[in-house]
């Protein structure tokens, strides 16, 4: 590694579940890049992933009981959407914004190298992810600075997404289910 990522710059991470295509948190230029490549509703928020949980407590509010789902999910196939922080809220406008911390030794690196990532799956929006690297890089090698090869197992699944705003809420089934979420806000008291 050892570069920093410019204003506008994307690249293309593996992660446990699908390659990310990735900007920096606070890089609006990238953001719109990546709405841009993906043509993406602007309505439609971009996630982020997270490398470590103080980078998740400085751009969200974690109740207990997320924390409780944290400690058992993540590193992992689970997306969670927050209120953010103050911080936060007053340099993006944003109220909520869904995190994710993947279970993935290269992505959790390059996160904690680059810091929290914007990132979405790599595919044109409402269209399959693009799940292998010769064919990312086929479509994207040109429009993105760096795409990393995928070097440990991949579930191919997108992430369970859960809404920790108040309540308990899923919003799309991946592997993790309702059951086994409920159960480590119980198992955790």
């Amino acid at each position: 590694m050892g570069w920093v990522m410019k204003k506008g710059e994307l690249i293309i991470i593996p992660t446990d579940t699908v390659y990310g295509l990735c900007a920096k948190l606070f890089d609006e230029e990238g953001l719109k890049n990546i709405y841009k490549l993906k043509t993406r509703d602007l309505q439609k928020q971009i996630p982020i992933l997270v490398g470590n949980i103080e980078q998740a407590e400085e751009i969200a509010i974690i109740s207990t009981q997320a924390m409780k789902i944290i400690n058992a999910f993540w590193p992992g196939a689970l997306t969670i959407v927050f209120k953010t922080t103050k911080d936060f809220y007053l340099k993006t406008k944003e109220e909520t914004i869904a995190l994710r911390m993947p279970n993935h030794k290269l992505a959790l690196k390059l996160l904690n190298e680059f810091g929290p990532l914007r990132a979405t799956s790599v595919n044109k929006s409402n269209e399959a992810p693009l799940l292998d690297y010769k064919s990312i890089y086929e479509n994207y090698h040109n429009d993105v600075k760096t795409i990393y090869e995928q070097n440990e197992p991949q579930s191919n699944v997108s992430s369970t997404v859960i809404d920790m705003t108040s309540e308990l809420k899923v919003l799309r089934v991946g592997t993790i289910t309702k059951e086994e979420l409920l159960e480590a806000i119980k198992s955790h008291d």
